[in-house]
């Protein structure tokens, strides 16, 4: 692998021009922090370039290790051994893409450590946006591994998985585009709240998305939990404070809420991606808090979505398409 196929060509441009800005501005304690978290990264990437190909097969001793036997223990045992059951080589690629964020960070907090300091915000929050939108992929793929759903998903999650954990240092890769479509989508996409029924929010999400996105928009409203988790999704509130909301206005004499209003009722200070937010993180924030409350609805058998939409939308993308995109099945049941 060579050392410069780790960065895009906006990656490098960006760790270029803060490097030629801190020895401009003679910050050679920084300058030298830089360039060591740089060379980590990349020794980090020779390491994983030593280890075998998940997607081959590899004898070791009386065991054989491939794609199949790869899929069969992730789908039997993931829940209970986590990230044990996972080859060292995807826990180190996902190492990897942690500290090319955290260095990203740190390039544009250096860009501004001096004045005059350089303008490179937009680029730096583009490239750790592609970055985390893979880590989040992985993470919705993880989840569905680790609940009761049927057994071709789960084979079509953890294939998707293993061409994620052997490719994801690939520059130009991405995975899962409709996934991807919805959350960029959706992180522009200012609810209005208003009456509550989602209709501006739901045209928003519809108009601008593809074909694939818009079928499952319609499916899912065919099933209380997919809709409750699609509704968690456009609003920014969870399931419980989307109850005590539409209580409220129900309850008082008035057809439409505001943001501040909301805000006042769940005394909290903000609502996920209901403003404008540049910083990316805030849309990993958003899917986390979601991922959170659902899990514990499982565990405590509460109303409820019990997956996120993510998990819900990966689950039909998995059962009605094969992992070469061939059609499987046209329109899969609830996947409750």
């Amino acid at each position: 692998m060579n050392i410069t196929d780790i960065w895009t060509l906006k990656e490098s441009a960006i760790l270029e021009k803060v490097s030629k800005h801190l020895a401009s501005r003679k910050m050679s304690k920084e300058s030298s922090q830089f360039r060591k978290t740089v060379t980590a990264i990349e020794h980090q990437t020779k390491a994983f370039s030593l280890y075998p190909s998940i997607l081959q097969s590899n004898q070791m001793g009386d065991s054989k290790r491939d794609i199949e036997s790869l899929i069969a223990i992730l789908s039997k045992r993931y829940r209970d051994e986590d990230i044990f059951v996972m080859p060292t080589k995807a826990t180190l690629g996902r190492s990897i893409e942690v500290g090319k964020i955290n260095l990203l960070y740190m390039a544009n907090h250096l860009a501004c450590a001096s004045k005059p300091g350089i303008r490179i915000q937009k680029e730096v929050y583009g490239s750790i946006m592609n970055r985390l939108l893979s880590l989040m992929v992985e993470d919705v793929l993880l989840e569905i591994l680790s609940e009761p759903i049927e057994n071709n998903i789960k084979e079509g999650a953890a294939k998707k998985l293993a061409d994620i954990w052997e490719n994801r240092i690939s520059t130009d890769k991405v995975f899962i585009p409709e996934l991807r479509k919805m959350w960029l989508i959706r992180r522009e996409s200012i609810p209005v709240f208003g009456t509550l029924l989602g209709t501006h929010e739901y045209i928003s999400l519809y108009k601008n998305t593809e074909q694939t996105c818009r079928s499952y928009i319609l499916h899912a409203s065919s099933f209380a939990n997919e809709a409750a988790a699609l509704e968690e999704f456009l609003f920014g509130l969870s399931y419980e404070e989307l109850r005590i909301v539409k209580k409220r206005l129900a309850d008082s004499t008035k057809g439409c809420i505001r943001r501040e209003e909301i805000t006042d009722i769940l005394k909290k200070e903000s609502i996920y991606l209901s403003s404008e937010i540049e910083d990316p993180m805030e849309l990993y924030r958003f899917f986390n808090h979601r991922r959170k409350q659902a899990v514990s609805r499982w565990y405590t058998k509460s109303r409820g979505p019990r997956r996120t939409f993510e998990e819900y939308f990966m689950a039909y993308i998995l059962s009605t398409k094969l992992v070469a995109g061939e059609k499987e099945n046209a329109q899969p049941d609830s996947l409750i």
